[in-house]
């Protein structure tokens, strides 16, 4: 893994893993995918961005069990860049739905854009609950003696 550009860029910094904020962080983004669920039925574009939300939680949980913490400028673009460098190209089109929803959320929240269709909206449930699986494994895999939640 490169993260020498990160970390040069002054975009991430070393750390030492916290698995106390690790978990903080698995169980907030589990909480916060339960509420764009119920949330669907409320408002959509809210629905996404929660679950936006729960995706960059999980990613900043993933860079925490590695040892690293984002740093303020542009961090939540850093955390999906090195979200996907520890997933691999494996995992790119999951990737590129969690940068699309980056997008989507920086459209509703800044320029107040509502404009999410309710498949739109269950799709990116979709997507968050998979990302969120796939972080949560990888934490277990690399900690298994780390009682996650």
């Amino acid at each position: 893994m490169n993260y020498e550009k990160f970390l040069r860029d002054k975009l991430i910094k070393k750390q030492t893993p916290d698995f106390k904020q690790v978990n903080k962080q698995l169980q907030r983004s589990l909480k916060d995918l339960k509420t764009a669920d119920a949330n669907l039925k409320i408002d959509l574009t809210w629905s996404l961005a929660i679950a936006y939300h729960a995706m960059i939680r999980a990613g900043r949980a993933l860079m925490y069990s590695r040892g690293y913490l984002p740093t303020t400028k542009r961090s939540h673009k850093t955390i999906i860049e090195v979200t996907k460098l520890l997933l691999g190209h494996e995992y790119d089109t999951l990737v590129s739905k969690f940068n699309r929803l980056r997008r989507r959320r920086h459209d509703f929240i800044y320029e107040s854009k509502n404009h999410v269709t309710h498949s739109e909206a269950e799709a990116c449930l979709e997507t968050a609950d998979s990302l969120i699986k796939k972080i949560v494994s990888l934490v277990k895999e690399k900690n298994p003696e780390r009682d996650l939640f």
